[in-house]
């Protein structure tokens, strides 16, 4: 079954994750899916009322739900991500408030990609060199049109679509102990030399 991206184009909706530890709750939830308040805020280190008051906010914009058949008791509450991947443009928001919450809410992702790169590279000692191998990182400057970038970022997102799908397939049926979390990003834009 193939969800769709959801795109975002009401400056509400976005401001709900324009918040660096309500980013960080909705990436854990997507990543290692369900979760109660008590271990995310765990997990981040955050007070767990501060825990529970973000994820009720990323509730009210959509980005994560309620899992009540996973309570053991009324008390515990545990939450999972909306399926699907999540999208917006600048171009979305010509308001300048707008504007302000979309530029806040991309800074922080990029800020969080990037502190996650720095921390693979100060761990990457602790990891085999089987996965030191396999890690990688890459850059390339090309000369293209509009068109010829939209082209290009079209045919990314598929091998990532179809990556992830039979990652999620493997994982669903196989207890192999060799399979770890893999964060890979990518940025692709115009530059002015």
């Amino acid at each position: 079954m193939r969800v769709e991206m959801r795109r975002i184009t009401d400056p509400e909706v976005l401001k709900g994750l324009a918040q660096p530890i309500r980013q960080k709750l909705y990436r854990l939830l997507a990543q290692f899916g369900p979760a109660t308040g008590a271990t995310l805020s765990k997990r981040l280190g955050t007070d767990p009322g501060q825990t529970s008051y973000h994820l009720r906010e990323l509730a009210k914009a959509g980005f994560v739900e309620d899992a009540p058949e996973l309570a053991r008791d009324r008390r515990e509450r545990w939450w999972r991500a909306v399926p699907g991947s999540t999208g917006w443009s600048s171009l979305d928001f010509p308001t300048p408030e707008g504007q302000a919450i979309a530029s806040a809410a991309k800074a922080q992702v990029v800020i969080d990609e990037f502190e996650r790169v720095r921390g693979y590279e100060q761990s990457r000692d602790t990891w085999s060199d089987q996965w030191q191998v396999a890690a990688t990182s890459s850059d390339s400057f090309l000369r293209l049109t509009p068109s010829e970038l939209t082209e290009l970022t079209g045919e990314l997102h598929e091998v990532l679509v179809r990556w992830k799908q039979r990652s999620n397939e493997r994982a669903a049926r196989s207890d192999d102990t060799d399979r770890e979390h893999v964060f890979l990003f990518f940025h692709a834009f115009p530059e002015r030399p």
